[in-house]
């Protein structure tokens, strides 16, 4: 009898962007940078890209979100007071699985402004008047996850993703507890071994498909099936 099979063909779910409303607001940021004689930084550039593909990779896609004009100046007021001064910009993306933080680089007000207006969706905080945290979640795995992350079950019957192999026992998130019993008789032979040893997880679809199948099995505080109702 066949093992069960969690393999799905990987899916793209990148959204394309506009690409008259990010041109205009590329070359709108070129246009003042230039104007005002200050650097641009290869992650700036990267930013400011007019490669359409590459620019939805690094920025992520549009939404209807809006941050108002006084968010941003509120928090803009909070750095240093100097319109020469140059703050420090970090971004920390948090995934489904694992979190991954990058250096934007050193900004001017006008493109700490721009990258504020194009990017409501992100939480923004002032750390110090010399640094600006940015934070976005991203409904998928982190590449890191994609590499090596596994689904199994422990010794009380919790259903767990772990970073590494579930015997190195990092358990990053516990989903619910399993009625064991019940999994063994009603799915295929081989399918409690294969889960106990780790389920391999490399995209969002893998995923989603093991904790919707395993979920059947989820039992409440007095060991009930959820399913039933308790």
């Amino acid at each position: 009898m066949n093992t069960f099979n969690f393999r799905k063909q990987f899916k793209r779910r990148w959204r394309r962007w506009k690409r008259t409303l990010w041109m205009t607001v590329a070359l709108l940021a070129v246009t003042i940078l230039a104007y005002s004689g200050l650097p641009i930084s290869s992650t700036i550039e990267r930013l400011l890209t007019t490669n359409f593909s590459e620019a939805t990779s690094v920025m992520g896609p549009v939404t209807q979100e809006t941050r108002s004009e006084q968010e941003i100046q509120a928090l803009v007021e909070q750095l240093d007071a100097d319109p020469d001064h140059l703050t420090s910009v970090v971004l920390e993306t948090q995934y489904i699985c694992g979190v991954e933080t990058e250096q934007l680089g050193k900004m001017a007000r006008p493109q700490l402004k721009m990258l504020l207006a194009q990017h409501p969706e992100w939480d923004a905080n002032v750390g110090t008047s010399d640094e600006l945290h940015l934070k976005q979640r991203i409904d998928d795995l982190s590449p890191l996850c994609k590499q090596q992350a596994y689904i199994s079950i422990d010794a009380v019957g919790n259903l767990n993703l772990y970073e590494g192999k579930p015997a190195e026992e990092k358990v990053i998130r516990t989903f619910f507890q399993l009625d064991v019993g019940t999994l063994e008789s009603s799915l295929p032979e081989g399918v409690l071994e294969q889960l106990q040893q780790g389920i391999r997880i490399q995209d969002k679809d893998e995923y989603d498909s093991v904790i919707s199948t395993f979920s059947d099995y989820a039992v409440d505080e007095d060991h009930h099936l959820i399913r039933n109702g308790g």
